[in-house]
Parts: C-alpha cells; structure tokens; sequence
C-alpha cells in the first residue's frame, strides 16, 4: 500500500470511527501517520473524565483497528497503530494566560 493509499484509508475511517465510539463520548477523530509512517489516531472527547473513562475502555483500540482493516488499511498498518486520545477542556487550558 502506498502512501496516498494509506492516507485514503485512513481518512475514510475517520467518519465510521466517530459513528461507532460516538456513544463513549467521541466528538473527533483524524489521523497522522507518525515518524516512521505508522498511523497514530486521535480522537477527541468534551471532559477530561470522558478521556480518561476512553482511555480505559480495552474495546477502543481493536474496534479503531477493526474499522482501519476493513477499509483497506495494511494489516501490518493496523497492528502497528496507536491510538490517542484528547478533551476538549484539556485544549481549552493550552491557551489560558
């Protein structure tokens, strides 16, 4: 799979991702491939409680996974993703004095 192929699965995924983590809180999601070119997705809830309460929800992770593989993304693509995750109040407080 090539770069632009990757980045087509990738941003294709970005819709279905939100759909399906939408009732654990997920307002977001977008992609950047890291580095060495592995993906790293990011998806964003409101609260720092929501983002911890994602955090540790073990389902996250392999229903992203899931969603990546059946749109074509590599299986070494998928196996090698990380997932992080962030709030909105968190962003809120990088940009107070």
């Amino acid at each position: 799979m090539n770069e632009d192929q990757l980045r087509r699965a990738a941003d294709a995924a970005m819709l279905p991702i939100v759909a399906s983590l939408a009732p654990a809180g997920v307002l977001e999601a977008h992609w950047l491939p890291d580095r060495g070119g592995d993906p790293v997705v990011w998806i964003r809830v409101e609260t720092e409680a929501a983002r911890v309460a994602v955090q540790s929800y073990s389902w996250v992770l392999p229903q992203v996974q899931v969603i990546l593989s059946r749109l074509g993304l590599a299986p070494e693509k998928v196996l090698a993703l990380r997932l992080e995750v962030t709030s909105g109040e968190a962003e809120d407080r990088l940009f107070e004095e």
